[in-house]
């Protein structure tokens, strides 16, 4: 080959390789500086609510280990699905987090409502933001003292007790209805419009057992007002943690916990996506954050993005068995 000739290849070829190094090393500067920017977490409810003050709490602690501020940014509606659907089409670059509720996730789409996405094609699951149960709680004078006295109250006297929930499809309606199918009694089901009137309600004994928020009995069962059986957590609550499981109960395996989860639009960069999940974990090891949960009755959680999406497999399949069973339509 002559000279000229196989200098310009040499030339060639050396540019070529150069440029290849160029783009892997602007790549891997890439995924090393995520984030370079402010990032969004998206929550679909308004200020002030259980899910935008978890979302606070995390974003504060993220934001020290991510290096870039974790801006909460409310786009309320629809059970939560607003906020997730605008998630769902934003870039899939990491800047544009979303909190994912148990309805956003599983119970509207599960109850037929278009959500304006699909959460396994659209989105990807990077961890869950920690659990919540609730308190299976009577009004006071119930003869009953234990859960496992309520149930046998129950068969004994089927159709006789009433029990009310912040809604038909609510993660209340469906944790008793769950429990109702594993313990086999009949009690009627009287959906309020929201928790206030219902608990209104239990306090003034025109309803016979409630399904609350821990946060928001706790000073109620304090006080006296209302009488609480159990909680449906996996583990006793801190804000009230004299109060037995259902588990504890008698029924094994059972639990019937609010959640959210920290979800992405479909197609993040994994790596993206474990820096995401290493600062997620890391909140959840944190004393102030800790403390902040153990305050709000809230339970940490540290996973993996693919145990989270396994937790989400497994949550749908559990509360879509229920609903079809109880044939809850909403």
């Amino acid at each position: 080959m002559p000279n000229h000739v196989w200098n310009n290849v040499r030339r060639t070829l050396t540019g070529l390789a150069l440029g290849g190094l160029a783009l892997m090393s602007a790549g891997t500067v890439m995924a090393q500086e995520f984030p370079n920017k402010p990032v969004t977490l998206v929550v679909g409810f308004p200020p002030g609510g259980s899910t935008d003050v978890v979302a606070r709490i995390l974003a504060e602690n993220m934001t020290k280990t991510l290096g870039q501020p974790v801006l909460v940014e409310n786009r309320p509606g629809a059970g939560g699905t607003v906020g997730i659907s605008h998630v769902a089409r934003s870039a899939p670059d990491g800047y544009t987090l979303g909190v994912s509720g148990v309805g956003a996730s599983i119970l509207i789409a599960a109850l037929g409502r278009d959500t304006g996405y699909d959460i396994d094609k659209d989105l990807d699951i990077i961890g869950v933001m920690g659990t919540l149960g609730l308190v299976i709680a009577g009004r006071t004078g119930m003869e009953p003292k234990t859960l496992p006295e309520l149930m046998q109250f129950a068969k004994d006297h089927p159709g006789d007790l009433t029990y009310g929930s912040s809604g038909v499809g609510t993660p209340g309606h469906l944790a008793m209805e769950y429990l109702k199918s594993i313990s086999g009694v009949d009690i009627l089901h009287i959906p309020y419009k929201g928790n206030t009137p219902l608990m209104n309600d239990v306090l003034g004994g025109h309803v016979d057992i409630a399904l609350l928020t821990t946060p928001g009995t706790a000073e109620q069962v304090r006080a006296g007002g209302v009488y609480p059986y159990a909680v449906t957590s996996p583990e006793r609550s801190s804000l009230m943690p004299q109060v037995p499981t259902v588990i504890e109960g008698g029924f094994d395996g059972y639990t019937a916990t609010l959640w959210n989860l920290l979800v992405t639009p479909k197609g993040t960069p994994e790596d993206v996506q474990a820096k995401l999940s290493d600062a997620l974990n890391a909140a959840m090891q944190d004393g102030d954050v800790l403390a902040a949960y153990k305050k709000s009755g809230l339970a940490p959680t540290s996973t993996t993005p693919e145990q989270a999406t396994q937790f989400l497999v497994d949550e749908r399949s559990k509360w879509q068995g229920v609903i079809a069973k109880a044939g809850v339509k909403k």
